[in-house]
């Protein structure tokens, strides 16, 4: 019958055993969450996730393209089994295809995932029974159809960008400040440099109840001179002396034939005559009428 001593060396016993398995399972536990894994949702699309973390494909994402893919290897006594090639690659779960970089954004293209995909099936049952040529035959047909029809675009949630400027002199940071308006000697900015002031004064200014002249609006210094001033609704001279161009808007009523306002025309003889004729006939009818 065992003593109470033996008890007490048992229980310590027990103690320390479950005391270390603890520790060395947290430290197991520690280990898997900092490599962080983002399974995407296919093998196309995008995926979002801190940047180091690996990205993954599971197995049953592209299960349909590893089938039509051997499917176009599986020949009459051939050994090829696409359904058995699917079920295997589902049956590896999660693939690694690459990671999300230390950028924005990023890609994993159609060749990474192709390339796990071919890592994850080699001696499988399933690609054939004539040897390596024909397995190797096999696998190519996967991977061109898995490269063909999946690709990935990553971005890192956690990216921040720095909008710095390098100095010209130093090589280091230059900032970029409100420049002080209004100071005098020109616009002043941070460093040395000033800008003179703009001068305007050469731009002639409208006054009310008061019209420039010609000169004044056209200097001497400008393209048309006060000389050849415009003037609004004229053409400007040519070389072929056509200077008499009347402003536009001066129409005048084209005047009657002089020679024939004199002149008598055949429709008002032809009126009188026949106004002639019924004051006749009615001067006739009523002095008849008088009579009897």
């Amino acid at each position: 019958m065992p003593t109470r001593t033996d008890l007490t060396r048992k229980t310590r016993r027990v103690v320390i055993a479950s005391a270390l398995a603890a520790l060395f399972t947290g430290g197991l536990f520690t280990g898997s969450a900092s490599a962080s894994t983002v399974l995407a949702q296919g093998c196309t699309g995008t995926v979002v996730g801190n940047m180091g973390d690996a990205v993954a494909v599971q197995g049953k994402d592209v299960a349909g393209l590893v089938k039509a893919g051997a499917q176009e290897q599986n020949a009459f006594l051939s050994g090829v089994d696409p359904d058995k090639l699917a079920n295997e690659i589902t049956a590896k779960g999660a693939l690694a295809v690459g990671t999300i970089p230390n950028a924005a954004n990023g890609s994993v293209t159609g060749e990474n995932v192709a390339a796990a995909v071919n890592d994850a099936l080699k001696g499988a049952d399933g690609l054939g029974w004539w040897g390596a040529d024909q397995q190797q035959k096999v696998l190519d047909s996967i991977k061109n159809k898995v490269t063909g029809n999946c690709a990935l675009t990553t971005y890192a949630s956690n990216f921040s960008s720095t909008t710095s400027l390098p100095s010209a002199a130093t090589g280091g940071t230059a900032q970029t400040n409100t420049p002080a308006m209004g100071s005098a000697g020109g616009i002043a900015g941070t460093g040395n440099a000033t800008a003179p002031p703009r001068d305007y004064g050469n731009i002639p200014a409208a006054v009310p109840g008061f019209s420039l002249s010609p000169g004044d609006r056209y200097p001497s210094s400008a393209p048309m001179s006060g000389a050849a001033t415009p003037e609004v609704g004229l053409l400007p001279g040519n070389s072929a002396g056509q200077t008499d161009v009347k402003n536009a808007g001066n129409a005048n009523a084209l005047a009657d034939d002089s020679s024939s306002a004199q002149t008598v025309q055949l429709p008002m003889l032809l009126a009188v005559v026949a106004l002639a004729g019924v004051s006749a006939a009615l001067v006739r009818t009523w002095v008849l009428r008088k009579v009897s």
